[in-house]
């Protein structure tokens, strides 16, 4: 027999209306428990989508080639003086990857090939996508139906493109030229729909490239060698020139032998050493000096290889750090702190007195530098002096003489360079940049098949997620009341489900409140007995006689719940039943159990001594019924029912009846429940399954806190069957099928 549901009740009524339920775990496997087939049809039709996606790929391949940039071989000839031709770094490797891509290598490949004339390359640019297959479509189906078609010649004033042109862009659009993990190593890869000839054009760029970069060099070498041979000749000349200069100075002034014997040349030139020496020495004494004055002001170490200082600012530091800690501890006037402090200022005294000591000492190396540079100068001047007075001739010579030596070594040096490229061309040393470490080969998989389980995975993964989003969307799980847990958690108070019926003729028979009657083995009438069982309880426990149904908001379906219930004690039980129709807006109770009745209970406030005059008798529920007719809605509800005549009422129909059944209007929505809580022994409180929020729930029950006391229980309706099945999944097959669908005639 279904229960309801008791939970530990609270102290008091606030506490039990502060708690907010969030869905658990369970929750959510029970709702993708329950929508298992949405999800997996949600995966099929990822997975068909994903498989029309692949089957509109075309078939690509791609092949791949590899060089490999190899320095070694150059260096050695750079190192052995053969060529003297660059070694291109790794940083230069991300140029040559647009060097292999460029148009000179590619329009050499497409011409060697003869791609022009290729219907791969010069046809459709691209694939035949999805899109433009239906366009397709649709175009042939109009032209069916007797459409024009429209033509696809190009307009007049167009011209159409170079087939070479379209070709080399077909070759840019599937070539792929990447740097490896390795810098040295570059990866060249064409994708194409013949296997062959995607290895054939990969390999084509390569070896195109390599002879292109052998061709550079060669060129470079026939430019450089011309310019060799034009200098060579032109420093010949230069040289013959110079050498016959100095012959005729010579003879024309009588001089014999070579100026650079000449005693006052050589101790010039020492001189000349010795002066540019002294001037470096003088330059770094005079910097060292500065620096130490302008360290000294800004107290800083300009010596860090000074022994004395580099200790003595340890010991700064360490007292500095012994200071802090002990004006920490007993503050900056300890007698431990002053001493530290004295002992901190005698320390930078001394620095600075061998900072001041240093810098007087570079002062001193600056003077005898300067000294020293001065006399170097004076000899210098009087050497100069001598020479220029007695040897202007052998200046002249000196000059002419240089001159020709350093135009002759020239000549030579570039002699014997002309001697090398000259070898070079007898026998030829050029090394390619890089070398082939992998030729290219037909492809056997296409690229598409590498990618076709990844769509299928991922489409099928899609529609999961999107099946579960539907199934989660449609069952949202958070801020409603899904199970009895759920309610006797937030709010203290048992709790019983209702289910909700699927046919037809079962929801007719609910909403005259004959369900019940007809399906007694139901879950429905089951949890209607133990409704029942609560309120004879709280009868013989605390002579309740009225009671209210209530709910948040409007649609819950109390009155079914009502009528129901009602229907079940005037049936089974030997006691008589009254029903109020108390919501003066809605009337619904009355529009279900008494359409046809003209007076009810606004003609019993009126009269409340003469109730059994207004009360209408249901043959087939068995049971009587105090309607609320009316189109209009009455906007002093709230005073009718809280007047005395409501009051004198109540307590007529509860000398008549053993239990009286009191409708009241949405909790959320008017006040009257207030008016009429008053005249109400117990209350049962109607919150529709997974429908209506928490949040209006909780704020109902908190603002009518006064009515917690009094309340029974807490009826979850309208609960989805299957839903409930998968919650008390837990309960196992034994308890849920135990119910039975069985109905009496």
């Amino acid at each position: 027999m279904a229960s309801i549901d008791y939970g530990q009740p609270a102290d008091d009524a606030t506490q039990r209306t502060m708690g907010r339920v969030q869905p658990e775990v369970a929750d959510l496997v029970g709702i993708f428990r329950r929508g298992w087939f949405i999800i997996f049809v949600g995966a099929v039709i990822g997975a068909l989508c994903a498989a029309v996606m692949v089957s509109t790929i075309p078939p690509v391949y791609k092949a791949n080639s590899r060089i490999a940039f190899d320095r070694s071989l150059i260096r050695y000839l750079q190192t052995n003086k053969v060529t003297n031709e660059p070694v291109i770094d790794d940083a230069d490797t991300w140029g040559q990857i647009y060097v292999i891509s460029s148009e000179s290598i590619l329009l050499s490949v497409v011409r060697s090939l003869g791609l022009a004339n290729d219907p791969e390359f010069i046809g459709e640019k691209e694939p035949k996508s999805v899109t433009a297959r239906v366009r397709g479509l649709i175009r042939n189906a109009a032209f069916a139906l007797g459409f024009p078609e429209q033509s696809s010649e190009a307009q007049p004033g167009t011209s159409q493109a170079d087939p070479e042109k379209i070709a080399f862009d077909h070759v840019v659009r599937n070539l792929s030229v990447s740097r490896e993990d390795v810098p040295s190593v570059i990866n060249v890869a064409f994708a194409s729909r013949d296997p062959v000839k995607a290895a054939t054009i990969a390999n084509a760029i390569v070896d195109t490239y390599m002879n292109a970069s052998i061709a550079n060099k060669v060129k470079s070498t026939n430019v450089a060698g011309k310019v060799v041979q034009e200098r060579v000749e032109e420093l010949k000349r230069q040289a013959k020139d110079a050498e016959r200069a100095l012959l005729e100075y010579k003879m024309a002034n009588n001089l014999i032998g070579s100026a650079k014997t000449t005693l006052t040349g050589e101790e010039l030139t020492a001189l000349q050493n010795h002066l540019t020496n002294a001037r470096i020495a003088m330059a770094e004494a005079r910097a060292r000096m500065e620096r130490a004055a302008s360290s000294a002001e800004e107290n800083a170490l300009f010596t860090p290889d000074n022994e004395l200082i580099t200790r003595l600012r340890a010991q700064l530091l360490d007292l500095t750090t012994r200071l802090n800690d002990i004006e920490g501890r007993v503050g900056k006037d300890h007698l431990a702190a002053v001493k530290l402090r004295n002992r901190i200022d005698e320390v930078r005294d001394a620095i600075a007195s061998e900072q001041k000591r240093i810098s007087g000492s570079f002062s001193k190396e600056y003077e005898l530098a300067r000294a020293r540079y001065d006399e170097l100068s004076a000899t210098i001047a009087k050497v100069m002096g001598e020479e220029g007075a007695n040897s202007e001739v052998k200046g002249r010579m000196r000059e002419l003489e240089t001159a020709a030596e350093t135009l002759r070594g020239l000549y030579n040096r570039m002699l014997q360079q002309l001697s090398e490229m000259h070898k070079f061309e007898v026998q030829p040393t050029i090394a390619p940049d890089a070398r082939i470490l992998k030729r290219a080969a037909p492809p056997m998989q296409t690229e598409s098949a590498k990618k076709r389980l990844v769509i299928l995975a991922g489409g099928s993964m899609l529609g999961l997620l999107l099946g579960a989003a539907f199934v989660l969307a449609r069952n949202f799980p958070f801020g409603v009341f899904r199970t009895c847990q759920q309610v006797t958690s937030a709010t203290g108070l048992p709790c019983a489900v209702l289910p909700s019926l699927s046919g037809s003729k079962d929801r007719a028979a609910l909403e005259a409140g004959l369900y019940a009657l007809e399906a007694p083995f139901s879950r429905y009438a089951q949890t209607l007995r133990s409704m029942w069982a609560t309120i004879s309880l709280a009868q013989r426990e605390s002579g309740a006689k009225v009671v209210g149904v209530l709910s948040s908001v409007p649609g819950e379906g109390k009155t079914t719940v009502l009528t129901n219930l009602a229907a079940h004690f005037a049936r089974h039980a030997t006691i008589r039943v009254l029903m109020i129709d108390a919501d003066f807006h809605r009337q619904s109770l009355t529009k279900r159990v008494a359409p046809e009745a003209t007076e009810g209970l606004r003609e019993a406030l009126a009269a409340p001594n003469s109730l059994s005059k207004f009360v209408v008798r249901n043959d087939e529920l068995k049971l009587d019924v105090l309607p609320c007719p009316g189109a209009d809605r009455v906007p002093n509800a709230a005073e009718l029912l809280g007047s005395p005549q409501m009051e004198q009422v109540i307590a007529a129909a509860r000398e008549a009846y053993d239990l009286v059944l009191v409708e009241a209007p949405p909790m959320a929505v008017v006040v009257d429940y207030k008016m009429i809580a008053r005249h109400c022994d117990a209350f049962v409180f109607v919150i529709e399954w997974g429908k209506t929020s928490q949040r209006v729930v909780l704020e109902s029950l908190a603002e009518g806190a006064p009515l917690l006391d009094r309340l029974l229980c807490v009826v979850l309706n309208k609960a989805d069957p299957s839903a409930l099945r998968s919650i008390e999944h837990y309960k196992g097959d034994r308890y849920q099928n135990y119910y039975s669908d069985r109905k009496v005639a």
